[in-house]
């Protein structure tokens, strides 16, 4: 498990190298954290668990009103912006300065991809 978790790890601090990324994590769909990069401690565990609830409850809702499945959430704050995106079996939260979210969105999917790819089980 170290291995996949210093693999997701070395993806998260990837994403780091775009300036307007302040710091992400991929959590499990139970909110646990699988890896993070720029966010310590009980910050990411807090955000971990926020944000798989918040992807899981926005994806049930749109299930039962019948418009497809939920792909990304956008919070904006008042100094930044939170990004939650879907991974399946995991969630990837960025948070970032705020900017266009199709630009981040980008670099989320291609994050998303590799940690997919670290997540496999190994035949």
């Amino acid at each position: 498990m170290s291995d996949v978790s210093g693999g997701v790890d070395d993806v998260l601090v990837d994403l780091l190298r775009h300036e307007e990324i302040l710091g992400a994590l991929a959590v499990s769909v139970e909110g646990l954290v699988i890896g993070c990069a720029g966010i310590e401690g009980a910050d990411a565990e807090m955000a971990g668990a926020l944000g798989a609830a918040l992807v899981g409850a926005t994806e049930r809702t749109i299930r039962r009103r019948g418009a497809g499945s939920a792909s990304t959430v956008s919070i904006v704050t008042g100094e930044g912006m939170i990004h939650l995106r879907s991974g399946g079996d995991f969630a990837l939260i960025v948070f970032s300065e705020p900017t266009d979210g199709g630009a981040v969105g980008q670099v989320c999917h291609g994050a998303i991809s590799r940690i997919e790819q670290l997540l496999q089980p190994v035949a």
